[in-house]
């Protein structure tokens, strides 16, 4: 079981230690004054009551018993013992002297010595009645600081608070020397060693349970604890400083007997009402020191949680002329650097000179604006080139002392690739917007070139170039990255119907690259609004094969992509007598882009286009057939 002091701390445990050892050392004092014949040992001062032989034995038992109880698991038995045969010695007293009884134990301890006291007592050898009634409290308090509880608690506090009053009583007798203020109950005197004894044994048995009582007032880290130990001395102290000096003043002259009131009276009150003002100053010195220290606390704790922010790096820096060390730093920040820890390293084992004389001038130049700064910088390390965004804060600081800083970082490597891959975006979008607008002049020039008249070049020209969307669309739809030549045959051949059972599209899933996308998209555009007007496609029972297939090829050429357009079905066709704007750009422009053959046939059963290239110049294929 624990002790139950054991939630009082280190200051209730020395003043219970202390209060034991007092207690104890008296008695064992008072006990060898009477083994070896010492009155001044039982006495501590001439022609005064001694401290007899069972009253020495109880204060014994009483420190062994607050010993036994303040251990941190203590000795139930063994104290209770001692308690015990305090309480029995107490009450056997106090009934001898009730009822006028002598049960003859007073003089079991040294009979010869008792016997010969210099002072008569009627019973020598017995502890006083005050002295019983102590002990049969201090008893008391030692069972119950064995039991858990707060009524308990305040029970021990009051046992050990009425007998610590008897104590000042007999001491301030002494004091005074008084001789009838010894003797609280009209008995017999309350010896100087039996009062020591007492307020010893008192202040443990206070102390062995301070959660309960005044104690803890005392104790106690609040405010009111560390005012309550500044103003008891005094209060204890002034009272009996006026009434000491009244009583000497009297004594020597300098005022009547029953002056002595007034001006102890008089002074007291001068004296408290200082006291009181002095206590106000400190205690508002105390509430200022207490918010001092807890906006410290918090402070710190909010720095704490700072540094444990999640993806934050953070330091703080102290700087000493050229050199600029670690002071803290967090977990990630440490990482970051392959360090276990950063407190006390400079910053040129880190990182390169120019990057510490880079550092060294940014933190002057916070130094001198007394404003945070804020900048990007690079740390290239094992894993790649890592981006952090970096804010520099100045830390207030006392007059003298050396300046510290705050550093704060977030990664942003990833947004720093999101802008490099934005910015090759933006350069890519330009060169291909060139290239669109270069295809749009091209087919813009041509088609007027070869118009008849401006009707007809306007309609063939807004043709043209709705194919030319229908084909950006599906770039865009791939980011310009490419083109699925399945939909793109789908897309240009909409406007007719699109691919279904007049227009057949077979061949393995393809993709093409952009510079090609757009020409292709025009050279199906021409053949199908040819188809329409004169072939496959205007005649009920035409139709169109649009086939693409991707060969091997040999080592050194690579892999070859042919498509092939045949028309079938459609009314005889007969070769144009001259050529027309999708003739020349199928057979120019196209072989052109796709760096191979592009060429058109007009057998008289229908019109056959075929191109033929380097599959690398076309786009990719997922399987070669």
């Amino acid at each position: 079981m624990e002790g139950p002091y054991a939630s009082g701390g280190s200051a209730g445990r020395t003043i219970a230690l202390l209060g034991a050892a007092l207690s104890i050392t008296i008695g064992a004092v008072a006990i060898a004054g009477w083994a070896f014949g010492l009155p001044v040992l039982t006495r501590f001062y001439a022609a005064r009551s001694a401290m007899q032989p069972i009253t020495a034995l109880c204060a014994i038992l009483a420190g062994a018993g607050i010993l036994r109880t303040s251990k941190t698991r203590s000795d139930r038995f063994s104290s209770n013992i001692c308690a015990t045969v305090i309480v029995i010695a107490a009450v056997q007293t106090l009934v001898e002297y009730g009822l006028g009884l002598d049960l003859g134990t007073d003089s079991l301890l040294f009979p010869a010595s008792v016997g010969n006291q210099a002072i008569p007592y009627p019973y020598p050898g017995r502890m006083a009645a005050p002295t019983a009634a102590a002990y049969l409290l201090i008893g008391a308090g030692l069972l119950l600081a064995k039991v858990r509880g707060h009524v308990t608690g305040l029970l021990l506090s009051a046992c050990a608070t009425a007998v610590l009053l008897l104590v000042i009583v007999a001491l301030l007798g002494y004091f005074y020397m008084v001789a009838p203020l010894t003797g609280v109950l009209g008995f017999t005197q309350v010896s100087i060693p039996t009062a020591l004894a007492l307020g010893g044994a008192s202040l443990g048995v206070l102390a062995l349970r301070p959660d309960g009582g005044w104690v803890r007032l005392l104790i106690g880290s609040s405010v009111g604890a560390t005012a309550a130990r500044w103003l008891l001395p005094v209060v204890v102290i002034v009272p009996i400083a006026v009434a000491s000096l009244a009583l000497r003043g009297s004594e020597i002259g300098l005022y009547p007997s029953d002056f002595r009131l007034a001006f102890t009276t008089a002074v007291t009150i001068v004296l408290l009402a200082g006291l009181a003002l002095w206590g106000a100053w400190q205690l508002d010195r105390l509430v200022a020191v207490r918010r001092t220290a807890e906006a410290l606390q918090e402070s710190e704790a909010t720095l704490r949680a700072f540094f444990e922010t999640d993806g934050l790096f953070a330091a703080i820096m102290e700087q000493q002329g050229e050199h600029v060390r670690y002071l803290k730093a967090n977990p990630a920040f440490t990482r970051l650097y392959g360090r276990a820890d950063l407190v006390g390293v400079s910053i040129d084992e880190v990182q390169s000179a120019d990057e510490a004389t880079a550092m060294i001038e940014r933190l002057a130049h916070v130094r001198s604006s007394g404003k945070p700064l804020s900048f990007e910088r690079a740390l290239d390390g094992e894993s790649g080139t890592r981006w952090f965004s970096v804010t520099i804060s100045p830390i207030a600081g006392h007059a003298g002392e050396p300046p510290r800083f705050a550093t704060a970082s977030f990664e942003i490597t990833e947004r720093k690739r999101a802008e490099v891959q934005q910015e090759l975006l933006r350069h890519e979008l330009g060169h291909r917007l060139k290239n669109v607008l270069t295809v749009v002049q091209s087919v813009a020039s041509q088609t007027m070139r070869q118009a008849n008249d401006l009707p007809s070049a306007n309609r063939a020209l807004a043709a043209r170039l709705a194919a030319l969307g229908e084909a950006t669309d599906v770039l865009t739809a791939q980011s310009w990255e490419a083109a699925d030549l399945r939909t793109l045959i789908g897309k240009a051949l909409a406007a007719h119907g699109g691919v279904g059972e007049r227009v057949r599209a077979n061949g393995p899933a393809m993709t093409l690259q952009p510079q090609v996308t757009l020409a292709l998209a025009l050279a199906l555009h021409e053949l199908a609004t040819n188809a329409a007007k004169y072939g496959a496609l205007s005649s009920p029972s035409g139709h169109v094969d649009v086939e693409w297939t991707v060969t091997a090829g040999t080592d050194e050429a690579g892999p070859r992509f042919h498509l092939r357009w045949q028309e079938a079905g459609g009314p005889e066709v007969r070769i144009p007598s001259r050529r027309g704007f999708g003739s020349t750009m199928i057979e120019r422009s196209l072989a052109a882009y796709f760096r191979g053959e592009a060429s058109i046939a007009y057998p008289p059963e229908g019109v056959i286009f075929t191109l033929d290239c380097p599959l690398a110049e076309a786009g990719s294929v997922s399987e070669l057939a």
